[in-house]
């Protein structure tokens, strides 16, 4: 089967989207070819995808799509949503590009969106979010989607499906001029993700890592008290002159690294190389070095859910930036020995050893990095009382049974 695309996106410093170019996808192989009349210079991967018009690019990777265009492909949990509002329309299985055309273009990752014609309509770029009102709302529609109940036209309005904050359920909701990422607990949840999500995020906050904007929300539905977990979308931001918002670009760690998401090869999820990407897309040495310094508090939290989709790069300021940490959440089923991404000179393994052989990587001083790691290592006793502060007693033992041991 042959899929064609077209991918339209909003230029830097402008609120007007135009066509970047097309996508041609035909039995897992693809054909990227850019715009012969794209108006500008600037393109998202001009590593992987130089700005050469009329050369036709083949991908092989992801099943013929490139990563800067996986990296807005709905997750898992919109891939749900979407099979099942328009499964009974389909006799063929989901691709990728399926899932492209039938989610919204409004709350997608960055600033690309897609169509099906070589033109850039109203329809395509329309910003339509729901208010943060509709919060409960979201929490019906949620478990009627993970129960198997009926959807009804009404809540068809809550049915995002945006690639960013991970996995789980989610929403981006409109209030006073910003958007917001709201996260609630899921059905099958063994504890309250949200709140320890708000527990870990604050804690690097609280230490000095970029951060996105967040905030818990906790809303009596029901009557049951729930905690949702709200993301300020960095992404985005609101232009009084057109009304509109201006969605700054971004990138997954995944296309910086040029690696695969839909295989068993992983071979280039690594922290080194991400690094080194970072150097090609000249972002700052303090930025590699706050990089490194997320991987050591992955390494502390237990946070093995640390892969290449949960590092972002955003371009800001006429240069890509490391975006706000974000989707930092604690291993709650068992004590985590490995890391997501590769560490250093023995893999993935949470050793001190391992996370201080990759410190030249960072550009980092081997002294300076052991002054790094035995800082971070110093704030297990604070970290226990930050989280004795914010969790249930039963989510506490939960959580802190599982940190690992650096040795």
């Amino acid at each position: 089967m042959k899929q064609t695309i077209y991918l339209y996106i909003q230029a830097p410093d402008t609120t007007e989207f135009v066509v970047l170019g097309r996508l041609t996808v035909a039995n897992d192989k693809g054909e990227f070819i850019y715009n012969p009349s794209y108006p500008i210079n600037w393109v998202p991967d001009e590593i992987q995808y130089p700005l050469r018009k009329g050369h036709i690019y083949e991908v092989n990777e992801n099943k013929g799509i490139p990563n800067f265009v996986m990296d807005i492909v709905p997750d898992a949990w919109g891939q749900v949503v979407l099979q099942r509002i328009f499964g009974a329309e389909k006799d063929t299985p989901w691709t990728s590009l399926d899932y492209l055309i039938h989610s919204k273009n409004s709350d997608r990752f960055g600033a690309i969106c897609v169509g099906e014609i070589r033109k850039v309509t109203k329809k395509a770029t329309d910003e339509n979010f729901q208010d943060m009102l509709k919060l409960e709302d979201f929490l019906e529609f949620t478990n009627n989607i993970r129960t198997g109940k009926e959807i009804d036209k009404i809540s068809l309005a809550l049915a995002q499906t945006t690639s960013l904050g991970g996995a789980r359920p989610k929403i981006t909701l409109y209030d006073d001029k910003k958007l917001y990422l709201a996260k609630p607990k899921d059905i099958n949840d063994p504890a309250n993700i949200p709140r320890i999500e708000y527990a870990c995020l604050s804690f690097a906050a609280k230490k000095g890592f970029n951060v996105a904007n967040h905030n818990l929300k906790t809303i009596n539905h029901n009557g049951i008290v729930k905690d949702i977990l709200i993301l300020e979308r960095f992404d985005r931001e609101f232009d009084k002159e057109t009304k509109r918002f201006y969605r700054y670009p971004m990138l997954s760690g995944l296309t910086l690294l040029n690696a695969a998401w839909t295989t068993t090869d992983r071979s280039r999820w690594s922290y080194p190389l991400l690094a080194n990407e970072m150097l090609r897309k000249r972002i700052s040495q303090e930025e590699i070095h706050e990089l490194y310094r997320r991987m050591l508090f992955n390494a502390l939290i237990g946070n093995d859910d640390d892969h290449p989709k949960n590092h972002a790069f955003i371009f800001q300021g006429g240069r890509w930036q490391l975006a706000p940490l974000f989707d930092v959440v604690p291993q709650v089923t068992y004590v985590p020995t490995t890391l997501a991404m590769q560490i250093g000179d023995d893999g993935t393994k949470i050793t001190r050893k391992n996370l201080l052989s990759s410190a030249s990587s960072f550009k980092i001083e081997n002294e300076v990095a052991k002054d790094m790691l035995d800082e971070i290592l110093s704030w297990k006793d604070e970290l226990k009382n930050h989280y004795i502060e914010l969790l249930s007693p039963q989510d506490f033992e939960i959580v802190w049974s599982k940190i690992p041991n650096i040795e």
